[in-house]
């Protein structure tokens, strides 16, 4: 499981982003999800009060230091370890939401994703 920690730079998650092929994470602090970041928050963020036509480069990548902290999603939609893979795909779409963090406790335990969800129920399919 990819994360990242509240004080990593834009920059470092972009990275990673791009690294490890990848739309979003979670922000942990020693273990406790924090946040949410994704794709979508950053490219917000970094384009945020700017028209097309006046995107400025050397504003956008001055944004580059800014901690994740900052501009991560802090009310996150989680489920805990016993929910059923349907009952986690009902919480996906009735939240339009692509990751889905399973904790306990506090304590994030993994994530799931659509393409989870996909393959689970594939296999379930042909089981």
């Amino acid at each position: 499981m990819i994360t990242c920690h509240p004080k990593e730079k834009v920059s470092v998650i972009l990275h990673k982003l791009k690294t490890f092929d990848i739309s979003g994470m979670p922000v942990v602090l020693k273990g406790k999800l924090e946040g949410i970041i994704t794709r979508t928050d950053i490219i917000n963020y970094l384009t945020m009060g700017l028209e097309v036509t006046e995107i400025d480069r050397e504003e956008i990548l001055s944004k580059y230091n800014t901690q994740v902290g900052e501009i991560m999603a802090k009310e996150v939609v989680s489920v805990p370890p016993s929910l059923s893979i349907e009952e986690a795909a009902k919480v996906m779409l009735e939240h339009n939401i692509n990751m889905l963090p399973v904790v306990q406790e506090g304590k994030l335990l993994g994530i799931l994703t659509r393409g989870d969800i996909i393959k689970a129920l594939a296999e379930y399919e042909e089981a």
